[in-house]
């Protein structure tokens, strides 16, 4: 499974994306491009979140894996932080039928993982949040 960790700064998530997406861009699969534009989306918003929230006190790191088993025709993308323990799964998903001066702010992006992605899965173990986003393929 490649990795790669970097410091939890705005200024490495291009990079950072890039790496998540470079990784699958040979593999064959149905629907590839229509899912790496929304691959890009949610690395974004998953790493963003982590960026802006994980680390009240300075800077720390984003370890990110992926990896695609053409056997089960599935992509997994795993994050992984030592930063303030956060469940998004916990987060209230938006009333999408409210107009947007009535919504509440945030969770959106949450909701567009948890609506792209087959899978979300959260866990924290020794002191880290980790993320596991997996989606299979036809």
């Amino acid at each position: 499974m490649p990795k790669l960790k970097k410091a939890a700064k705005m200024e490495n998530l291009e990079q950072m994306i890039n790496f998540v997406l470079e990784g699958i861009k040979n593999k064959n699969f149905n629907g590839k491009n229509k899912f790496l534009k929304k691959l890009r989306l949610v690395c974004e918003e998953a790493m963003v979140n982590i960026i802006n929230y994980a680390y009240e006190d300075g800077v720390g790191d984003i370890e990110i894996f992926y990896d695609f088993s053409e056997e089960e025709n599935m992509f997994i993308l795993k994050l992984i932080d030592k930063g303030v323990a956060f469940n998004p799964l916990e987060i209230k998903e938006p009333d999408l039928d409210l107009s947007l001066e009535y919504r509440q702010i945030g969770g959106l992006g949450i909701y567009m993982i948890k609506t792209i992605m087959d899978n979300v899965e959260y866990k924290r173990e020794n002191n880290q949040n980790i993320l596991t986003l997996s989606k299979v393929f036809d």
